[in-house]
């Protein structure tokens, strides 16, 4: 019942979007009512609205959500409706493409999105349309698997496919009578010669034999799927649906896609552009880092330059990528040195964005896996592990911090799973982690009392009041980072600006309260 009720919300807007649609009005975000820009705010609370409009009794916001430009429909009551992605034709999935060559043969794709509703798994959506004047689009409506799942054609519509294939009626031939043929007469003697007719005598009907009984056809096991660590993979239906949305904006056509749990996140191992690929997503389906294993011509730049001034002639193995949801991405890559080609013992050296080496793990013969006859595995995991140094850094942080302190956090934040702990000027305890709304940073005193809570924002989302402020007082500076903050003891609330120099790169906190007025702590 309930796919029966999601596709009849889907034909229903097939249908709605059929019909004209009167040109959009252009809005300043002052125009905007609070309640549908609200809406906006819970719904995308880490995106900038680039642009608003109204079109009929609807208001539509474009913002850009990781790289995808994507326009948000929201009621005048302030209800979020849905939000489309705009889709190339090339990046539409194979199977979409060929449903539409098959049955669509002279048309062209007008245009595709990704379209996103409450209670309905992310769809695609596809216009196409015959080429010339005066012609009106079919829409179709696709899963995120390529399944059709809604078609609408329009009126008049004349069926190209249908029209090939059918059978055309075959001409009749006219029955010709055939000729008899000429009896010949037998002489008597012939008739005498004529051998008697033998008495045939009726044989009994042989007993019908039993069937064989048919063997009972074997069952093919269905393989297991699992991981380095021997994780088995589980069922997409385990998967929150919220959790697989994210996925959809981070890997657009995820091939040979697993999912496995592990450590209260879900990790989904796929291959995307022929490169092996692995996704870590929180259960509520933040993200927290990709890997993707790269080529050797990826590794270019100052990493490039390092490795030819301190390890010449090297064999390039692999290269893996991190990109991290705190921005703090980071490059592996593994190769032999001359050395150690024979008994393939690799070196790994770590960069960090920008292409400055972080560290160093010299090669160790001892890691060559003897049942592999010299070869060592080639394993996404197996590389992470090397790179991954957060965790074991993390480990060693949290076991550093008194229980009391982090019992106190977990009682505050339950659903906070991954937390990097450090521990300020003032002997506090900070928390750092990643939640649906961005970075945030929980301060706990040696009591155990939560003294500051802290919500990082984007400089550009600062209010003009406190940049005009900036620009005035601080010419040659730029706000680099800024933090909604949250004093507990003094009930304060507060926005923390860090600034930059642009000629000393040196910088600076400036305190303003929530009017943009400077504020002395």
């Amino acid at each position: 019942m309930k796919k029966i009720g999601q596709l009849t919300v889907i034909l229903f807007l097939a249908q709605l979007m059929a019909m004209p649609i009167v040109d959009a009005q252009k809005l300043k975000t002052s125009d905007v009512p609070s309640e549908v820009t609200q809406a906006i705010d819970f719904q995308y609370p880490y995106v900038k609205v680039s642009s608003w409009q109204k079109d009929g009794n609807q208001y539509v916001a474009t913002f850009k959500d990781e790289g995808a430009i994507g326009k948000a429909y929201v009621s005048e009551a302030g209800e979020w409706l849905r939000t489309t992605y705009d889709i190339k034709r090339d990046e539409l999935p194979s199977v979409i493409t060929e449903y539409i060559k098959a049955n669509y043969p002279d048309f062209a794709i007008s245009s595709s999105y990704l379209e996103e509703m409450e209670d309905i798994p992310l769809h695609y959506m596809v216009e196409v349309k015959q080429e010339g004047i005066g012609f009106k689009p079919s829409r179709l409506s696709f899963s995120d698997k390529g399944e059709l799942i809604s078609r609408v054609d329009p009126d008049n519509f004349d069926n190209p496919v249908a029209e090939k294939t059918t059978a055309k009626p075959e001409p009749k031939v006219k029955d010709t009578p055939s000729k008899p043929e000429p009896k010949t007469k037998e002489t008597p003697e012939k008739e005498a010669k004529a051998a008697p007719a033998k008495e045939t005598v009726a044989k009994e009907p042989k007993e019908p034999k039993e069937p064989k009984p048919e063997k009972p056809q074997k069952e093919k096991p269905v393989p297991v799927v699992t991981d380095e660590e021997g994780n088995v993979a589980i069922d997409e239906s385990e998967v929150p649906s919220i959790v697989k949305k994210a996925l959809t904006k981070k890997i657009l056509h995820p091939e040979d896609l697993s999912w496995f749990n592990v450590n209260d996140q879900f990790v989904a191992r796929c291959v995307n552009a022929d490169r092996n690929t692995v996704a870590y997503f929180s259960k509520d389906g933040v993200w927290d880092k990709t890997l993707v294993e790269l080529p050797e011509e990826a590794v270019t730049g100052p990493m490039l330059k390092h490795l030819n001034d301190f390890y010449k002639g090297f064999k390039f193995k692999t290269a893996i990528k991190e990109m991290r949801a705190d921005k703090n991405d980071r490059t592996l890559v593994e190769f032999y040195e001359k050395a150690n080609y024979k008994i393939k013992a690799p070196t790994t050296v770590i960069f960090d964005k920008t292409g400055k080496l972080l560290r160093t793990i010299d090669a160790d013969p001892a890691v060559v896996d003897e049942n592999t006859k010299g070869k060592v595995k080639d394993d996404l995991e197996k590389y992470y592990a090397k790179m991954d140094m957060s965790l074991k850094e993390q480990e060693n942080t949290a076991s550093a911090v008194p229980e009391n302190i982090q019992a106190v956090f977990k009682l505050k934040y339950p659903r906070v799973t991954t937390v990097e702990w450090q521990q300020n000027d003032d002997m506090n305890y900070e928390a750092h982690y990643y939640s649906a709304r961005g970075k945030e940073i929980c301060i706990i005193n040696s009591m155990g009392t939560i003294v500051e809570t802290l919500l990082q924002g984007k400089p550009e989302n600062l209010s003009a009041t406190i940049q005009s402020y900036i620009k005035k007082e601080y010419k040659s500076c730029k706000v680099i980072d800024y933090y909604s903050v949250k004093r507990i003891p003094e009930k304060l609330s507060l926005y923390k600006v860090i600034i930059q120099d642009k000629k000393t790169k040196e910088e600076q906190e400036l305190w303003f309260s929530l009017n943009g007025r400077p504020f002395n702590l």
